[in-house]
């Protein structure tokens, strides 16, 4: 068996079960038992810090964690930021403007902490995938009063827009383009999730690896969407979920079962506790 030393989560659709909150305890089981073999716990997510500090509490674990897609790397013992590659304000400012202006739903991810506009706030509470995640995003996120005033310059890992409409979502990123370089991706369906180019979780998640020297046949990396491809492609163990995009199912090497199932924690009982 190889020497698996880090396990990649994904949260939605992957570790998390359906209401985007709860870690199914087969999932809890098997990663604290993995943790006594020597193999660290790295949550790997589109959101900011602040919205999983409750998972972080349920698994008890937690080393380190991948944040806003892979534009940020948290020590989450010492607090210190390992990694960070963040949207330069020459694109975020303008682009922020836009959204306000198209009166789509978002939220902006930095340092760690949601924020989404006071004004906005019913909009993109509306939009939470179920009643436990609104709770989540009600509770943890900062509502300034105006955007771009309250962000500090340089420190933006991400733009979440949480529904664009089909037929606008080629003309939001060409407008987008004009004011720099940007990476552009989803996670669900008609989102759309804008950070810094080259940021994603397959750079991040190696970036980490640099630092504690290991190599890609020690990481086991679980997934389900568009923006888990680069690490599902990287990771030596990587797995994606049976409701994963078929795009997913083809970066991976392994399938699981569903996230319902808890089939994060049957493929760490399988191929490394009793592997």
């Amino acid at each position: 068996m190889s020497d698996i030393r880090l396990i990649c989560l994904d949260m939605d659709g992957t570790l998390l079960d359906d209401d985007h909150a709860t870690v199914p305890q087969r999932n809890v089981a098997a990663l604290r038992a993995a943790d006594q073999r020597g193999a660290a716990t790295v949550i790997s997510s589109g959101r900011a810090w602040d919205l999983l500090r409750e998972v972080d509490a349920q698994l008890g674990i937690t080393k380190y964690a991948v944040l806003s897609n892979g534009a940020a790397v948290l020590d989450v013992a010492s607090g210190e930021w390992i990694y960070r590659n963040c949207l330069s304000d020459q694109v975020r400012v303008p682009l922020i403007e836009l959204l306000l202006d198209w009166g789509v739903p978002f939220e902006i991810y930095c340092q760690g902490k949601n924020y989404i506009q006071a004004d906005r706030k019913e909009q993109v509470l509306s939009c939470a995938f179920t009643p436990q995640f609104r709770r989540i995003l009600a509770e943890y996120s900062q509502f300034p009063q105006h955007m771009n005033e309250a962000l500090p310059a340089g420190a933006v890992e991400k733009i979440h827009v949480f529904y664009v409409p089909p037929e606008r979502r080629q003309e939001l990123v060409e407008r987008a383009l004009e004011w720099g370089p940007l990476s552009v991706t989803t996670s669900f369906q008609n989102n759309m999730e804008f950070t810094a180019p080259g940021a994603n979780k397959g750079t991040a998640v190696q970036a980490l690896c640099a630092r504690l020297g290991l190599g890609p046949e020690q990481v086991m990396a679980f997934g389900d969407a568009g923006n888990d491809l680069e690490l599902l492609r990287w990771a030596g163990w990587s797995f994606a979920m049976a409701n994963a995009t078929e795009e997913a199912k083809a970066a991976a090497r392994y399938v699981t079962g569903t996230n319902h199932e808890a089939g994060v924690g049957m493929a760490v009982e399988q191929y490394l506790l009793n592997g």
